[in-house]
């Protein structure tokens, strides 16, 4: 066996472009409404949910390039620096503190009176999120809302190729079709393991084969 090195922590690119999304049915909803854009009739709020790794960030990413829109905290917002739309990302992971409630619904109603859109990333149904503002939660749940679904073996297949991409590395056909015979299915699942592959592949100055892989998930 090659000697073991603890490789260097080396950043990753991500890329963001349009043409970098894999569209399946699983999220083929969400990007026929981003397309929709700026002809988003009866709701100028939009609410795209689903689990970690699912490509929500990826997708307002594309939404940001489309519509000039500025990703913003709810809790640090000026009304003078906002633009006509907004991105905020993981709503839900801020919402159990009732200042950030009250922000919200307040960007919300400006957003509403100046015309402006909104468009808000979340792993859970707004249904779901700890809201305890009447007003807040009914605005919420009247908001167009879209679920990206677990991935099907297309859309497994091309997260785990654009993971290995965003690292620079082309791996063989047979080693995603591998991979999805034997992992658990799901995005998150698919970082960790790719994440997981590089780091053996880098310590052990090994190209990233079936082989490899084999011993990594023994």
């Amino acid at each position: 066996m090659p000697p073991v090195q603890i490789p260097f922590d080396i950043p990753i690119r991500e890329a963001f472009k349009a043409g970098d999304f894999f569209v399946t049915p699983s999220n083929e909803a969400a990007v026929n409404w981003l397309d929709r854009w700026p002809h988003w009739r009866n709701s100028h709020c939009t609410i795209v949910y689903g689990t970690a790794g699912c490509g929500k960030t990826h997708l307002s990413h594309v939404w940001q390039h489309k519509s000039g829109a500025r990703p913003v905290n709810p809790g640090k917002f000026r009304r003078d620096e906002l633009s006509s739309n907004l991105i905020i990302d993981d709503v839900d992971n801020i919402l159990e503190n009732p200042e950030m409630q009250e922000k919200l619904f307040h960007l919300y109603n400006w957003q509403k009176e100046n015309g402006g859109t909104l468009m808000l990333t979340a792993n859970k149904h707004p249904k779901h999120w700890p809201l305890d503002l009447p007003d807040l939660r009914s605005r919420m749940l009247a908001s167009m809302t879209i679920e990206i679904g677990p991935p099907d073996d297309e859309l497994l297949a091309a997260v785990i190729i654009k993971q290995f991409d965003d690292r620079q590395i082309n791996v063989p056909a047979e080693v995603v079709t591998y991979l999805i015979a034997r992992m658990e299915r799901s995005f998150e699942a698919a970082r960790d393991i790719v994440s997981r592959i590089d780091n053996l592949a880098l310590a052990q100055k090994r190209k990233i084969t079936i082989p490899l892989i084999r011993n990594l998930l023994l």
